[in-house]
């Protein structure tokens, strides 16, 4: 049986919460990565969100990724290969449909279909 969806009022400690995996990041791929972000529901100030923290992250080359999988498996998350979707990658933290955070990886500055990904630079 799947999780109950439950939607939470907002909660300053999601921001924060996205700070301290930022900077479990840094340290782990700080050379690959580009620029990364806060996105989602729960990244609005002042909107009811279900509590989970989606992080979008930017690199030169989709290929560094293949290096990320062990390093990133020692801060708990786990990569999930989806066919459907070649220009991400993506991991989660938690088990599935109780997870966490999601961790999800685009080419800097690419495009994917008609959506243009945009980063506030590091």
């Amino acid at each position: 049986m799947d999780k109950e969806i439950i939607i939470e009022p907002y909660n300053l400690n999601w921001h924060t919460e996205f700070v301290k995996e930022k900077e479990k990041f840094i340290t782990l791929l700080k050379k690959d990565i580009l620029a990364i972000e806060h996105i989602g529901s729960t990244s609005v100030e002042g909107l009811d969100a279900k509590p989970l923290i989606d992080m979008m992250l930017g690199v030169k080359d989709l290929k560094l990724v293949d290096h990320w999988i062990e390093p990133l498996q020692t801060i708990e998350y786990e990569y999930i290969f989806h066919e459907n979707f070649p220009q991400r990658r993506f991991f989660r933290k938690g088990q599935w449909r109780a997870g966490t955070h999601h961790l999800h990886v685009y080419t800097y500055g690419g495009k994917s279909g008609k959506t243009i990904y945009y980063f506030v630079i590091l």
